[in-house]
């Protein structure tokens, strides 16, 4: 019984914080969640909601810019019914944006490195 009750109390929390979140203006938003670095291209479901501004290198040497909610309610119809994510609510693609939002998308050339 403890433990229901300890799932029920964070299940209430996340609960909070999402409302929380949501009330709060792009300004609120982006102060909280400042511009990420990651080394993929993700979206999450518990990202949603955050205006969070993503950015990758891909494998062209290219740097790209999303913000993940405008890509993520763009690819929701179609995630929605993906085994991936209706188990873990969490989709990444290692190369690249896929195609389908990449007009959402900031693409910029990096110059070529010397090795």
């Amino acid at each position: 019984m403890k433990l229901i009750n300890n799932l029920n109390t964070t299940l209430m929390k996340n609960d909070a914080i999402q409302l929380a979140i949501s009330k709060m203006s792009k300004k609120q938003l982006a102060e909280i969640f400042p511009p990420i670095t990651r080394k993929n291209f993700v979206v999450r479901k518990s990202w949603l909601g955050r205006n969070q501004i993503i950015s990758f290198v891909n494998n062209k040497n290219q740097k790209v810019t999303y913000n993940h909610d405008e890509v993520l309610e763009a690819m929701l119809p179609k995630l929605s019914i993906m085994p991936c994510w209706i188990k873990r609510e969490y989709w990444s693609q290692s190369t690249n944006i896929p195609t389908t939002v990449r007009h959402l998308a900031t693409i910029e050339d990096l110059e070529a490195t010397e090795k």
